[in-house]
């Protein structure tokens, strides 16, 4: 019986000690926090290109995805997000945890129409309307444009115009000219005595040419001129004087030409210089430092298909006195082919000066960044963009346009931002009491119409609606 006592006493001890070895067992565990999905928006109405930020507020989760309902999607915590087409967007997220556990939210966001920002003039159905230069004029301060338009089933033929514009857009239109061959870029130059000189490309396939047309302050014809061995694409103020740059023939080779004209449009003088291994032109020209650099390319042209061939950019130096002092022949472009003939070579020529000396160079969709010595820092090309699209610098960084599409980048030419505005055709971006203007062509069927607008240098679309 003591034996059975003791056994007992034993067991108690051992059952005692076990108890004490295992930690106590919480019937109902804390499982953390419970997941959930949550978060907010910066707005709930953008425009086209406005940047959205989100700020994620979920609770519990490891892991998220973003669905942005057109067509993206991110895996970030708190991504932002831009539009490139206006639209009712319903922007999802789903987040997981460690054990597999998914919740989802959404949130819809209206991303405003971007021709609601843009105001459009009347062109009856039938006519073709291109914009062909856009700048301020001199005089009024006010904004203005050159329009060609083109009736395309009726017999009112091809017609140049210009506009002005008042605060508000609204504008008085003049008529300059008939059109008698193709045509993608002009110029006006506005001289003291008020008279007005515009200045056409005027090309065909073989055809390589200038239309020039001059009126008063009040729009009496003056008289017209036209080349069939000339090419003018601008003019740059020299003291009282103008420098207007492009080509001319001489002993049937085209060479670059700088035509001095004085303050009542005579010209009194023609620089011609040859590069490259046939014929050469100037596009665009600008003051630099201690004088000049110019763009343009040289290429053969030829008397049968293909017109032109062997286009290459050139870029010019010329000191004060415009003596060429050195010239860069860029053997590395991508459009090469792309220019066949003189229609090709009657748009936009563009080139600009950043803050920092790099010179920027765009033409037919090719954008070149250099140093200021010609050396490439960068080279992009947007590939079907029309050869009418604009540049235009921000101290130590610029816009372009291309099909489509605004374009902004640092002074080394790498992209920053980036608006799909809908034009097909922008000759230039004007800027104004810090806002950049354009007026842009887009293709409607077989037409092609025109539309003003803004946007800021972010290019954050500005509204010009009433």
């Amino acid at each position: 019986m003591k034996k059975y006592y003791l056994l007992g006493v034993c067991l108690i001890l051992l059952y005692a000690c076990s108890k004490d070895a295992n930690p106590l067992i919480d019937e109902n565990p804390d499982e953390g926090l419970a997941l959930k999905a949550c978060f907010e928006l910066s707005a709930t109405t953008i425009n086209v290109g406005e940047m959205l930020t989100i700020n994620n507020c979920s609770e519990g989760a490891t892991s998220y995805l973003f669905d942005f309902g057109n067509g993206s999607s991110s895996e970030l915590e708190s991504p932002s997000i831009s539009f490139e087409e206006g639209g009712s967007y319903e922007i999802t997220l789903t987040v997981t945890n460690d054990d597999e556990e998914s919740e989802s939210v959404s949130k819809t966001v209206t991303v405003v129409v971007i021709e609601a920002s843009y105001l459009f003039p009347e062109i009856p159905d039938g006519f073709t309307g291109l914009p062909l230069e856009v700048g301020i004029n001199p005089t009024t301060g006010n904004i203005f444009s050159l329009e060609l338009y083109q009736d395309n089933i009726g017999t009112e033929g091809s017609k140049f115009f210009y506009r002005e514009f008042d605060e508000n857009f609204q504008y008085a239109s003049n008529y300059i000219a008939d059109k008698p061959y193709n045509s993608g870029s002009g110029f006006v130059n506005f001289y003291p005595s008020g008279k007005m000189n515009f200045v056409f490309s005027r090309t065909l396939g073989g055809l390589y040419g200038t239309q020039e047309v001059n009126y008063t302050s009040v729009w009496t014809l003056l008289n017209a001129i036209s080349s069939a061995t000339k090419h003018s694409y601008g003019a740059l103020a020299d003291g009282a004087d103008d420098l207007y740059f492009g080509t001319e023939e001489e002993g049937g080779i085209y060479k670059t030409a700088i035509e001095k004209r004085n303050s009542s449009g005579d010209a009194f003088e023609v620089i011609l210089n040859n590069f490259g291994p046939a014929d050469s032109m100037i596009g665009d020209m600008i003051a630099v430092d201690g004088g000049y650099v110019a763009f343009g390319a040289v290429f053969s042209k030829n008397i049968s298909l293909p017109y032109v061939s062997g286009y290459k950019p050139l870029l010019v130096y010329m000191d004060g006195n415009l003596n060429v002092t050195g010239h860069v022949i860029y053997e590395d472009t991508s459009i090469a082919e792309t220019v066949a003939d003189c229609n090709d070579l009657n748009g936009s020529y563009q080139l600009t000066q950043l803050s920092n000396g790099n010179l920027v160079m765009y033409s037919h969709g090719e954008l070149r960044v250099t140093d200021p010595g010609g050396n490439t820092v960068s080279k992009s090309y947007f590939e079907g963009s029309s050869n009418i699209q604009a540049l235009i610098e921000l101290g130590d960084s610029f816009v372009i346009s291309t099909d489509e599409y605004l374009r902004k980048f640092s002074a080394q030419g790498a992209q920053t931002a980036q608006l799909k505005y809908n034009g097909n055709y922008l000759p230039e971006l004007v800027k104004k009491d810090n806002v950049l203007f354009f007026i842009a062509g887009y293709d409607h069927e077989s037409e092609i119409k025109i539309f003003y607008g803004a946007c800021d240098n972010d290019l954050t679309l500005i509204d010009l609606s009433p």
